[in-house]
């Protein structure tokens, strides 16, 4: 096909503005995470505060991170960016240490914001998206599997993508515990969870927040939180299978794509469910 001059022109302008990027609920989790974590890093650098330790540093980056897919799922990267340098420089007003509420009030306030109104004016119509074909859902999760596995081998985080992983691997029939281990997994998880709130409490400055995370830590301590245990279990137990995996030198990919027949089943089962619900 040829591409004419206004062809390319509007290719160049969808480019270059930013609401025409990916919004946040469609990117990959942990480019999301890693662009927020950088950003994170450049306001605590600017401000000469002090500077967190790598493992708050992941947890903060991880909350804040949470907070914005949930609550703001159509903003993009770069207007993160934007909001956390506008924001650290008194454009939204006083603000008081740099927590989850903090840089959460600097996006909220980034949305509201003239800007925001203004650059949304200016946005060039596009044709919405298309449904990924089941080969290429397939392939995604598959790149997300191998992403988290390399940073399990760098010995890096890959809490952003450990669910997904996880819950890719576990429907390949590929993550296979006992329930003794299972448990113990549980158990794990309780203790990961308790260290991560005491993480967070110790970094909130604000008392109501300090007062529901006190809560949410005696609700664990009394067996509440289940949900929340779960998901760690899941990450502790996504571990366990990937130093299996590094123990006997398997192909990861491979053993993937061997089981690519269950996903396909699974995936059509699941629509067929959705059609009929």
């Amino acid at each position: 096909m040829e591409i004419t001059t206004t062809q390319t022109g509007l290719a160049v302008q969808q480019h270059a503005h930013p609401l025409l990027a990916k919004q946040v609920k469609y990117e990959d989790e942990n480019v999301v995470f890693e662009a927020i974590k950088a950003a994170l890093a450049i306001s605590f650098a600017h401000l000469n505060a002090k500077k967190l330790g790598s493992e708050q540093m992941d947890f903060l980056a991880n909350e804040v991170t949470d907070a914005i897919i949930e609550k703001y799922p159509g903003i993009r990267i770069s207007e993160i960016k934007t909001a956390f340098a506008n924001g650290i420089r008194g454009e939204y007003g006083e603000y008081f240490g740099l927590s989850v509420v903090t840089f959460d009030n600097f996006i909220k306030s980034y949305i509201l914001s003239p800007e925001r109104a203004n650059l949304s004016k200016t946005t060039p119509m596009l044709e919405g998206p298309t449904m990924p074909t089941s080969h290429e859902m397939f392939k995604t999760a598959k790149y997300n599997a191998l992403e988290a596995y390399k940073l399990f081998s760098l010995n890096k985080s890959f809490e952003r993508i450990a669910l997904a992983a996880y819950t890719f691997l576990d429907g390949l029939n590929l993550i296979k515990f006992t329930a003794k281990e299972k448990w113990d997994f549980i158990d794990e998880a309780k203790i990961e969870l308790k260290r991560n709130l005491d993480n967070q409490k110790a970094l909130e400055t604000r008392p109501a927040e300090r007062k529901k995370l006190l809560s949410t830590l005696e609700e664990l301590a009394n067996n509440g939180c289940k949900d929340q245990v779960i998901n760690v279990s899941k990450k502790i137990a996504l571990t366990a299978f990937f130093q299996s995996i590094a123990l006997e030198e398997s192909d990861l990919n491979q053993i993937m794509d061997d089981q690519k027949d269950v996903f396909m089943a699974n995936l059509k089962k699941m629509m067929e469910e959705r059609k009929d619900a």
